[in-house]
Parts: structure tokens; sequence; C-alpha cells
């Protein structure tokens, strides 16, 4: 889709993106993304994830989701 709308080579900026996800359907995303984050939730898949995101929220939910969102208009001021 990237590729098609916006014409961006994914391999190439995958590490300016961040990636969020909350369960183990997204570990081929956590593995893909160098910046991915997992929602606190996805603490309560831990038994059957062995690949993991490089960061935690500490909220979950929504909360997790707005806390990245916080946290990244606060690194660009």
């Amino acid at each position: 889709m990237l590729q098609e709308l916006w014409n961006m080579d994914l391999d190439k900026e995958k590490s300016n993106m961040i990636y969020m996800g909350d369960s183990p359907n997204d570990m081929p995303t956590f593995e893909f993304f160098p910046h991915a984050v997992g929602v606190a939730n996805v603490m309560d898949f831990v038994d059957r994830m062995p690949i993991m995101p490089a960061w935690m929220t500490q909220n979950k939910s929504g909360a997790g989701f707005v806390e990245v969102a916080q946290a990244h208009l606060q690194s660009r001021l």
C-alpha cells in the first residue's frame, strides 16, 4: 500500500516509522519494524509471543496509543 499510494520503499523507510500493536497477530510487524511499540495489554499474551516489540507502553488499550502519540509529539518540540 505504501508503495502504491506514496511511492515509498518500506524496507528503506521502516526505521523512520513507529508501529503499534496489542496482540499476538502483531508479531511479524513487531519483528519487521525497529521502532515497534506494544501497548501494555500485549503483556497478557507474553507466554504466546516469542517475538516482542522493542518498546512497551505503561498504559493499556487506547491510553497506550495516546501515550505513544504524546511521547512522539513531545519529542518533536
